[in-house]
């Protein structure tokens, strides 16, 4: 019986923790996308609603979204489904798809970045909608869930 009990024991035990990496995972990619919306709303603020004053700060909002992009099919590891999550079980399905996606925003980040480095606003602003569209757009209307 001693024998049962440890077994049943140390089952919960790895459920458990398997459950909290799960958790832990979910809190960090939220944490992640919720810092791509910061970058995005302040990048929102100064091309399109005329706040020129903190135009020097766009490189550093785009290159946050580089780096950022770059990381996230590892955000996304398989048995990381969750129900607090917005990730919809698609991405696990079309994985290879989800991955292309990312791979789409990271070039486009990449374009953004180098508009900025250009200085030409118009560009920016291109660059801007474009990374917004078929960047973070196309995989949410996909992957996320309402």
């Amino acid at each position: 019986m001693n024998k049962r009990w440890f077994v049943a024991v140390m089952a919960a035990a790895c459920i458990s923790s398997a459950w909290a990496d799960v958790k832990a995972i979910v809190a960090y990619r939220q944490g992640v996308m919720k810092s791509f919306g910061g970058h995005m709303q302040a990048l929102k603020a100064i091309l399109a609603e005329g706040q020129k004053q903190f135009q020097p700060n766009a490189l550093f909002h785009g290159e946050a979204i580089l780096g950022l992009a770059k990381s996230i099919p590892d955000m996304f590891p398989q048995g990381s489904e969750h129900r607090k999550s917005a990730a919809k079980k698609e991405i696990w399905k079309n994985f290879p798809d989800f991955t292309s996606r990312a791979q789409t925003l990271e070039r486009l980040s990449q374009e953004f970045v180098q508009a900025v480095k250009g200085g030409d606003e118009a560009a920016m602003k291109a660059a801007f909608q474009k990374m917004g569209k078929e960047g973070c757009s196309a995989c949410h209307e996909k992957y996320r869930k309402d």
